[in-house]
């Protein structure tokens, strides 16, 4: 009997360790889950001020070549010339800014044709440009020295963004002021010009996109489980899920980030079109539901990530589509855009907290890497 009694005694010390085990287990998965979430998401942010920034240096020193006028532009906006400069009225700060766009709008309203030009391509546009995309290339050189694939992945999001501002958002950008196509109006001092030009041809890649999703689709080695879902029932299957070491996240990481918000980007640039559906139509509003409906279950599935390396991987989708919830409400003026105003408080918050991000998730990093030491001792 005392035996008996002696078993149940440690029974009950002995229970509580799985259960602390499990929770301990919980709350790691947790902390993982926000900080991939965070980090990914305060990119996106960042990434957006990080444009506003090099645009307003642009001006600051491109002021002489800025003075002289680009090539003729042709008007491809969503809406209609007279919409985009009333609208552009209540931005004049100037009265010389205002007489610019009174005088534009009366010609309009004449019935006659509006001619405006573009902005010339800067040396420093195109400096900045090269530099973006060769900074991103670096980036992918130096990550084969990165200790794990976490920190692998880390520097393929940089590398991604890096890579995409230089080389889709600036790339289209010098091509629709060569090409003069203009999708909205800017003033530069009291002179009106077109702008915006890189999101008309930006929305015109669709036809790469589809072949970028054809590779991927056939693509064996490819492990995506959004692919693999239409490759299990479309019968594409040829055999055993293909497998095998992968010694550098960092250029998959930087594709996999580019690819996302490639698709996102296109996505809701046809949602705006006015002409195919609208800021308001039934398209965007699916859009935002689907996005924010989706986003629970995605975070449900990165809280199951069982690394910091695959959960970062797995937030760069988890935060584009709640990005895509965050862009229709502000393009519907529920809220202004801050990472799209340039002042200290904003490069404060926003370029920190990437910064801030990337730090607790090396720091993370690190605490593990203890752990397993501790442990194996």
């Amino acid at each position: 009997m005392s035996a008996a009694v002696s078993e149940a005694s440690n029974s009950d010390v002995d229970t509580p360790a799985p259960q602390m085990a499990r929770r301990s287990k919980r709350m790691s998965a947790l902390v993982r889950s926000v900080l991939a979430f965070g980090f990914v998401f305060a990119t996106l942010a960042a990434g957006h001020l990080f444009m506003v920034a090099i645009n307003a240096f642009d001006h600051a020193v491109s002021g002489a070549e800025y003075k002289t006028n680009g090539v003729e532009a042709r008007w491809f906006g969503d809406r209609s010339i007279l919409a985009k400069l009333n609208a552009l009225e209540h931005e004049a700060s100037t009265d010389a800014a205002r007489h610019t766009i009174d005088e534009a709008i009366q010609t309009v309203r004449d019935g006659r044709a509006l001619s405006f030009y573009m902005l010339p391509v800067s040396s420093f546009l195109v400096a900045a440009t090269f530099a973006l995309i060769l900074a991103g290339f670096v980036l992918l050189i130096l990550s084969r020295y990165a200790a794990n694939n976490a920190m692998q992945s880390v520097i393929g999001i940089f590398a991604g963004l890096l890579l995409w501002t230089g080389g889709a958002e600036y790339g289209l950008m010098i091509a629709s002021r060569l090409l003069g196509v203009a999708k909205a109006f800017d003033l530069h001092g009291d002179r009106l010009v077109g702008a915006f030009g890189e999101y008309v041809l930006l929305k015109h890649t669709w036809g790469l996109i589809l072949l970028v999703v054809m590779y991927l689709l056939f693509l064996e080695t490819n492990r995506c489980p959004f692919f693999l879902w239409f490759r299990r029932r479309l019968h594409l299957m040829r055999g055993a899920l293909a497998t095998g070491r992968i010694d550098n996240f960092a250029p998959r990481t930087a594709f996999q980030y580019v690819t996302v918000m490639w698709v996102f980007y296109v996505l809701l640039l046809w949602a705006y079109d006015e002409a195919v559906f609208g800021v308001d139509s039934w398209f965007t509003r699916a859009i935002f539901f689907g996005s924010f409906a989706s986003t629970g279950y995605l975070w449900l599935r990165l809280f199951r990530q069982g690394s910091m390396g695959r959960a970062i991987r797995y937030a760069i989708a988890t935060s584009i589509v709640s990005w895509n919830s965050v862009e229709i409400a502000a393009k519907w003026g529920l809220f202004r855009e801050p990472w799209l105003i340039l002042n200290p408080v904003t490069v404060v918050v926003f370029f920190g907290a990437a910064a801030l991000g990337a730090w607790l998730v090396v720091r993370e990093l690190r605490r593990d890497a203890s752990k397993e030491i501790a442990a194996e001792q």
